[in-house]
């Protein structure tokens, strides 16, 4: 014992120093964190224990578990596998939260300090807006103050949209939403609220006349679980986009918008999924593949179908929804094969339909939207939708075309960049197919001007320009030229992919012009300096001349009578010394015949074009000395 004792390392200061103790801010935040829930992060409701020993709601964990059985079931949140026979409930932890939940919740915000923008307030606020002229707007300080806030701007985003003819419940739903986001720890039916309690949130009102006008957003996110962590989650309250009201062009960007502020879309339609409703849903998927190659988003990612005001047959929720979407898809099938966009959106593994019942004559008389007015089988419905949305959209944030979710201010950007591109170039959209000519056309014209950009910093070096003659980048830009027209859509007529090539060929002609300017003064500076700088070599004197009769191939951008007296000049400089008069001599004579051949247009295109490519290899190969 006493040489043990002798051995044992004295303490360090550092365990030596009493921890200092936690102010009373720090010991409720601890607290809270040891009372929520993972998967919901509320505080725990009937908390329950699995068997790597972490705790979860159990309502929660029972969702979240949902589909996993042909894989087995792990911990939501160390990936460890768990039998669902082995559950048990945590008395000691519910009692825990029984207890923090009897501090003041007044003092627990002060003393945590707790950001007001993670509070479940907000209020509806206009994203999207139209001027009285009938044109759409940004109002980007909107934009900028839900998705470049603070606590969002870095964490990626869940949006919920939800499109459809006018007047059939959008904001309806929307508000239930609300209300359940806004108490995601209660499990069972309270959270729909008292059966007197009058809807509130985005306007709504019954009867015929619309009220959503634009796009609206709720101000503040909801933050929401999921598998890589907390989601900023957003609500979209969408004008009718079949409303006969608005102008076609003006539905097509209502369209375009919704789909860049949409990872889950809902699309209302109304007793069951009719032609018009089909012809509606091939428009906004051509419209959202369009919208998503132009900003490099994924066009649809979560598609719901809800059928609002189903009679026949009276088989409802989910089981009658899939068995719905699967008979409209064999519609789909067969002959004429109309929309098949919207087949291929149906047929995708996230898309999902869903059917509700009538509300009740009540409910859709009335003007407060009380759960008192509902029928039952409707109030049952409504319940396990939104229920199941709440829980699942945190896994369906905003993605971009390779399947990375963008974060707020991400997505801002992308936003902000669409509107920029429309009001730059003042596209009208009668149809979705020109909106999808209009953009794709733009998009070629960018990459084009891409192109000359990057063979304008290619040659700016003066050796790089010299290795490609005029002629040989007017090839370049020519065949790059038809590729890009060749990859435009084709519209009713031609005169869209004839207006494109117009516009690619002046891009062309203006770059042209000036690379040829370029190209000339350094073929003059390069042949200058190799004659005087040879000291008499003869390869050199040489080397001057025949960069005198390059620059005399190139009649057509200097004029002959210059070319001529260039071609004599560059060989002559080369101080007389040996072999210096071979190289005037032979400027003088290759000038004199290059400025003939010009003027008599005696070689065809094909011949003045080998003999561009060897004129080249002969100047680069003399200034290397040989």
């Amino acid at each position: 014992m006493q040489g043990q004792n002798q051995n044992r390392k004295p303490p360090s200061p550092a365990n030596t120093m009493q921890k200092p103790q936690k102010l009373p801010g720090g010991m409720i935040q601890d607290l809270q964190e040891d009372i929520t829930c993972p998967i919901c992060l509320g505080p725990f409701v009937d908390p329950v224990s699995i068997d790597c020993g972490h705790n979860f709601c159990r309502g929660c964990l029972s969702h979240y578990w949902r589909g996993f059985l042909p894989h087995g079931y792990r911990c939501p949140q160390c990936r460890q596998p768990c039998s669902r026979d082995r559950i048990k409930s945590d008395t000691r932890l519910r009692n825990l939260v029984e207890k923090i939940r009897q501090l003041p919740v007044q003092e627990i915000q002060k003393e945590l300090k707790m950001p007001t923008s993670l509070l479940p307030s907000g209020q509806p606020v206009q994203l999207l807006s139209l001027n009285e002229n009938g044109v759409l707007c940004l109002q980007e300080e909107v934009l900028s103050h839900c998705l470049e806030q603070e606590q969002v701007k870095d964490c990626p985003v869940c949006l919920v949209s939800i499109l459809g003819e006018h007047r059939r419940g959008k904001s309806f739903l929307l508000n239930f939403l609300l209300r359940r986001l806004r108490n995601l720890e209660i499990e069972g039916a309270s959270w729909m609220g008292e059966e007197a309690e009058p809807l509130k949130g985005f306007e709504w009102r019954p009867g015929p006349r619309s009220t959503t006008k634009g796009v609206w957003i709720w101000s503040q996110p909801f933050w929401i679980p999921s598998e890589q962590g907390k989601v900023a989650m957003f609500l979209m309250d969408t004008e009718g986009s079949l409303d006969l009201e608005r102008s076609k062009e003006v539905s097509i960007k209502l369209s375009a918008f919704s789909m860049l502020l949409s990872s889950y879309l809902i699309l209302n339609v109304a007793t069951m999924m009719k032609d018009s409703d089909l012809e509606y849903l091939e428009t906004f998927v051509y419209v959202a593949e369009t919208v998503g190659r132009t900003c490099k988003l994924k066009p649809i990612q979560r598609l719901d179908v809800v059928v609002r005001d189903w009679y026949f047959p009276a088989v409802f929720r989910y089981q009658g929804g899939q068995a719905c979407l699967q008979d409209t898809i064999q519609k789909l099938k067969g002959p004429p094969g109309r929309h098949p966009r919207a087949l291929e959106a149906l047929r995708s593994r996230n898309t999902h339909c869903y059917l509700m019942p009538f509300p009740g004559k009540s409910l859709v008389m009335g003007t407060r939207g009380t759960l008192a007015d509902m029928d039952y089988d409707f109030r049952d419905c409504l319940r396990e939708y939104v229920d199941g949305l709440a829980r699942s959209a945190g896994n369906h944030v905003r993605r971009d075309q390779e399947g990375k979710a963008l974060t707020g201010a991400e997505l801002a950007d992308r936003i902000k960049n669409f509107s920029d591109i429309l009001k730059k170039h003042k596209f009208h959209f009668s149809s979705a197919t020109e909106m999808a000519i209009n953009l794709r056309n733009w998009e070629i014209q960018e990459m084009f001007e891409e192109f000359i950009k990057e063979q304008d910093q290619l040659t700016l070096p003066m050796l790089k320009c010299l290795k490609v003659t005029p002629k040989s980048m007017a090839q370049r830009l020519k065949h790059e030229l038809e590729r890009r027209c060749n990859e435009s859509l084709e519209g009713d007529g031609s005169a869209s992919k004839e207006e494109l090539k117009s516009l690619l060929q002046s891009s062309a002609k203006d770059f042209l012009d000036r690379y040829g300017r370029r190209y000339t003064s350094h073929a003059l500076k390069a042949g200058l300096a190799i004659g005087v700088g040879t000291v008499g070599l003869a390869g050199g004197a040489i080397g001057a001349g025949v960069a005198g009769a390059i620059l005399a191939a190139e009649a057509a951008v200097l004029g002959t009578e210059a070319v001529f007296a260039i071609g004599t000049m560059a060989g002559a400089g080369t101080f007389a010394l040996a072999g210096g008069g071979i190289g005037a001599r032979l400027g003088h004579c290759f000038g004199k015949r290059k400025t003939q051949d010009a003027q008599n247009g005696v070689r065809n295109d094909e011949q003045e074009e080998d003999e561009d490519l060897s004129d080249e290899k002969c100047l680069i190969g003399q200034q290397d000395g040989r």
